[in-house]
């Protein structure tokens, strides 16, 4: 009976254009944090390409006290991506590029690694650039500092070397998005800005819709950002970007679903170009990913689920749609610590009620416990990424980094030696290795990278004075100093604080800084220590040599 009721919802919401005051009450117990005197979120539905729902919760602005409406806009940070996605492959269906040129071909300030990066590979986040923030934090600056196109593209012009060979694996990147809006300069004679206005934005009608590219320019009904603050308070997120492609879409929660609509009925670009937007990529060892063209591919109850998020400052946005069900939702938050995904996924809740019959067959995992217990112990990769594996009643259990309690880890045998994982990916052992008690080393490979993990040395190396010394990174322009003290290593810049660095396996450090987040120092063949490299987050491999001793 639920799901007749709901079905005679839909059938008629496109009349109606409302839901049930029932459903209404669900979606607003959902926002109850949001009120008069806190930030909040804007939330549409739409179903049938008609919005059924349409609200406002909590202040668009504090200081004023004006609410957030449907009408209010938004900066929505990394969703701005699949609109970029949308603009190359018009630019493709015009003849301009194919998506596997050769991105130098169009910037030529891009540096020649001896490795072909092609459009499509900027687009799918497999292009092995180092990402714009993390590489601007390194530097010395701050996000809240203006930072324009120019100033990322100088940045590019300096890289040294890339994460990884392009195609080899997926991390997500930043500068791949501000590349391909030049590309799109260069191919259309026009900035982004004009290019998206013309050619998506006004003939969908989104007109309260814009690549903001001036950070100065006045938007009237936009929402400003905020974060939490110590006693339950908020405060400013300062974004003083002036720079696009991967972010800096301004638009509304209204206008994003004529968006998602366009996604399905191929108005703007027509139908095939639209069924491209979601085919996923691959690696070059033919890994499937679920990223497609600025969009994430999954599941939800079954039934396919295509939808991105965003996260600057303190805006949060997330935007999905369910094509079996003929579903679009879109959450915009102007609150650092709001969840518009999972925010999304309790509206979907709602308004999917049943779960389509899941045909894929399970793999069987099995109990060896004579494997399990060669395999226990503590594991580091070169990358920082640190695994313990514990036996416990039969059981293998895994802790990665500081998580908290371990959690069972299932194997299936995909062939000898080679084990699929209950928590994704494929583990596979070296042969060699596999006669004595313990397990020397061993192969992760997700779907995204791979980890070659060592066994922890039994008694940790002690921390000496022979890592301090200044280091200086070419690419960055940036110095960094390393002082022991006090039997600890302390991280120096002139423009942060100082901070320990947290020994965490042999030559290998943790700090503070997000950008920073692990240290691994290089030695020479005398075993002297002659530089650093950052391997954290979106940048892996970022070399920092040692130039002098530091001062003291």
């Amino acid at each position: 009976m639920n799901k007749l009721l709901f079905c005679l919802f839909l059938s008629c919401s496109l009349q109606a254009q409302q839901v049930p005051d029932s459903v209404i009450t669900k979606i607003d117990s959902i926002f109850k944090m949001y009120t008069s005197s806190t930030p909040g979120c804007a939330v549409a539905v739409q179903q049938n390409g008609a919005v059924v729902f349409q609200k406002g919760y909590g202040l668009a602005n504090m200081e004023y006290g004006i609410p957030i409406r449907p009408t209010t806009i938004f900066h929505i940070a990394s969703e701005s991506k699949q609109y970029v996605a949308f603009c190359i492959l018009l630019l493709e269906k015009d003849g301009k590029l194919k998506l596997e040129d050769d991105i130098r071909t169009y910037l030529d300030y891009v540096p020649d690694f001896g490795k072909k990066i092609s459009v499509r590979q900027l687009i799918l986040h497999t292009s092995g650039l180092r990402d714009q923030w993390q590489l601007l934090a390194n530097a010395g600056w701050q996000l809240d500092d203006v930072i324009t196109q120019e100033h990322v593209i100088k940045l590019v012009s300096r890289q040294n070397a890339l994460n990884f060979n392009p195609g080899d694996e997926y991390m997500y990147c930043n500068t791949g998005y501000t590349l391909l809006a030049e590309i799109i300069k260069k191919l259309s004679g026009k900035s982004l800005r004009q290019f998206a206005e013309e050619r998506i934005f006004s003939p969908l009608g989104m007109k309260d819709t814009h690549f903001h590219d001036n950070y100065q320019e006045l938007v009237p009904g936009r929402a400003y950002s905020y974060n939490g603050a110590a006693g339950g308070k908020y405060q400013h997120a300062v974004l003083s970007y002036s720079i696009v492609g991967a972010t800096s879409l301004f638009t509304t929660v209204l206008d994003e679903t004529k968006w998602l609509n366009n996604l399905e009925t191929g108005k703007v670009g027509g139908k095939e170009l639209v069924d491209k937007m979601k085919i996923t990529g691959a690696l070059n060892d033919g890994r499937q990913l679920n990223y497609a063209m600025g969009q994430v591919i999954g599941k939800f109850k079954g039934w396919e689920q295509i939808g991105h998020g965003g996260a600057d400052a303190g805006y949060r946005t997330y935007a999905v749609r369910y094509p079996e069900k003929q579903l679009g939702i879109v959450v915009f938050s102007n609150l650092g610590f709001a969840n518009p995904g999972r925010l999304a996924n309790l509206i979907a809740e709602v308004l999917i009620t049943d779960t389509k019959p899941d045909t894929v067959k399970s793999p069987v995992y099995k109990s060896d416990t004579v494997l399990f217990k060669k395999l226990k112990g503590k594991y580091y990769t070169e990358r920082g990424d640190l695994a313990e594996l514990s036996f416990y009643k039969g059981g293998l259990f895994v802790r990665m980094g500081n998580a908290g309690m371990p959690v069972e880890l299932k194997l299936s045998e995909e062939a000898k030696h080679r084990y699929k994982l209950s928590s994704g990916g494929t583990m596979v052992l070296n042969p060699k290795e596999l006669t004595g008690d313990s397990i020397v080393t061993f192969e992760i490979i997700n779907p995204i990278n791979k980890q070659f993990f060592k066994r922890q040395p039994l008694k940790p190396v002690p921390v000496t004075a022979e890592y301090e010394g200044r280091f200086y990174s070419d690419e960055l322009e940036a110095f960094y100093s390393v002082q022991f003290k006090n039997g600890k290593l302390e991280l120096q810049h002139r423009k942060f604080e100082t901070v320990p660095l947290t020994n965490i396996a042999p030559d290998q450090f943790t700090s503070p800084f997000w950008w920073m987040s692990h240290v691994r120092f290089i030695r020479d063949k005398n075993k002297k220590v002659i530089a650093f490299e950052v391997n954290a987050g979106r940048v892996q491999e970022l070399e920092y040599r040692k130039v002098n001793k530091v001062n003291k």
